[in-house]
């Protein structure tokens, strides 16, 4: 299957994603977009966090990644049009709305890696 098939494929759970959306969307300048089959969420434009099957991708900064990365559900990033990872990305497991409350304070601190620059 190739990379275009695949990212038609992606499913993601509309539960998981409305409660991500009340959430995220109420922060300043957060929005939403497609993006590598999934959901995007960027501030001003700049992405901080995607939305895939089961799981939500965020980018942080080394020292709060070196520390998401020592959990159970966590594990460095690789989209599926790129499989050589994301240098900056976690993702975190997400199957259910309920698993939603967890996931904010590492996407607030995504969210803060990107409002700090490149």
């Amino acid at each position: 299957m190739g990379v275009d098939a695949f990212l038609e494929e992606v499913l993601i759970d509309e539960d998981v994603r409305r409660a991500l959306d009340r959430d995220l969307l109420s922060w300043d300048g957060v929005t939403s977009a497609e993006m590598f089959g999934g959901v995007s969420y960027r501030l001003d434009g700049r992405p901080f966090a995607v939305l895939m099957e089961g799981v939500v991708a965020c980018r942080l900064p080394e020292e709060v990644r070196a520390r998401a990365l020592t959990l159970a559900g966590v594990s460095p990033f690789i989209a599926p049009s790129d499989e050589t990872g994301f240098e900056k990305w976690v993702q975190l497991l997400l199957l259910l709305p309920e698993d939603v409350p967890a996931v904010p304070p590492w996407l607030e601190a995504a969210r803060s890696d990107v409002a700090a620059g490149p």
